[in-house]
């Protein structure tokens, strides 16, 4: 069977057999094979990225046809349940290769991406269902890592001097250091501004708390609520916000603790059984109710591995609060026994 371009990109043979003089036999394999030639030229771009393209005066090949396949596969989003990883990577290489375009001055036609709806939009959004992770690195270079349930909005913009993202979700961040470039990650209760880093953000919508841990690097946060002064976070420190009682605090931590959930781990300090249900509800794609709703308020510690069977944890839970469970497919009810 013959291999569509997005098969080949996600190829190891074929991406490792990709080489500065590739380029050389593009007409002649375009002329054979249309799809494989132009599949060659985007993991070329994608391995060695636009610094072999500088002068727009050049003969740059079937740039345009470049563009609207990448963003034809883009918009695509009729893919398995198990697939998903690979989509996003696939999107992320697209990103690249539209941003690619703007930057590098072969943007034909329009000067704004088109959505699925058709109306014009200066944003890549990436998405992660219930029960999925994925991780993608961003046109800017800047790797990510998606937790489950988690919406994040790549801002295209001709300003070299911000990048601007936004989140919806929890994520982890590895920058690339730019002193010349500000990288921002908007929230609905702040923003964290970075110039190279790590660092940890977890700000879902529906969630009484945002918090944001720093690995390595220094991070500014501002746009906090009634908060005036910006707050400057250092390695090994979380921020937290209380939406509810509008206060945010500071405290060393073990920062490692908070990217567990990259390799299937949650670690929690005491926690209110009402936070650790909508982890579960995201982890499992479960929905949970509290018939007792002073069940909310109980606290838990410990860790919760992806492997294992939520039924394990709620019998973990049970040896220090008395609870009974029932459960009919993906509903969950919880009460006091």
């Amino acid at each position: 069977m013959k291999k569509t371009i997005d098969n080949q990109l996600f190829d190891k043979g074929f991406k490792d057999g990709i080489n500065r003089q590739s380029i050389e036999n593009y007409r002649e394999i375009k002329k054979r094979d249309p799809e494989s030639a132009l599949a060659t030229l985007i993991a070329y771009i994608l391995k060695f990225k636009r610094k072999d393209f500088t002068d727009p005066e050049s003969d740059i090949p079937d740039f345009s046809e470049m563009r609207i396949k990448s963003l034809d596969l883009f918009r695509r989003h009729t893919f398995e349940k198990h697939s998903i990883v690979r989509y996003f990577r696939f999107a992320a290489a697209a990103a690249i290769l539209i941003l690619f375009a703007i930057s590098g001055g072969y943007w034909f036609g329009q000067n704004q991406i088109m959505s699925e709806s058709g109306s014009h939009t200066d944003v890549i959004e990436f998405n992660t269902p219930k029960g999925q992770q994925s991780e993608l690195t961003l046109p800017d270079g800047t790797f990510v890592a998606l937790n489950y349930d988690s919406k994040l909005k790549y801002h295209i913009s001709r300003n070299k001097k911000l990048q601007e993202v936004e989140l919806d979700g929890e994520a982890f961040f590895k920058v690339t250091k730019n002193r010349s470039r500000t990288f921002r990650v908007i929230t609905d209760n702040m923003n964290v501004n970075v110039l190279g880093t790590e660092f940890n953000v977890k700000a879902y919508k529906s969630d009484q708390k945002t918090e944001t841990t720093l690995l390595e690097g220094s991070i500014e946060i501002n746009g906090i609520p009634n908060q005036e002064n910006s707050v400057l976070l250092k390695p090994g420190e979380k921020w937290s916000f209380n939406k509810t009682e509008k206060l945010q605090t500071i405290a060393g931590v073990d920062s490692r603790l908070s990217t567990l959930w990259r390799n299937g781990e949650y670690y929690f300090e005491k926690v209110s059984f009402g936070e650790l249900a909508k982890t579960l509800e995201r982890m499992y794609k479960v929905n949970i109710y509290f018939q007792d709703s002073s069940l909310e308020n109980e606290v838990y510690s410990g860790s919760i591995y992806q492997d294992d069977e939520i039924d394990e944890l709620f019998g973990i839970i049970n040896l220090t609060v008395p609870i009974t469970v029932k459960k009919e497919k993906n509903e969950i009810w919880i009460d006091k026994k």
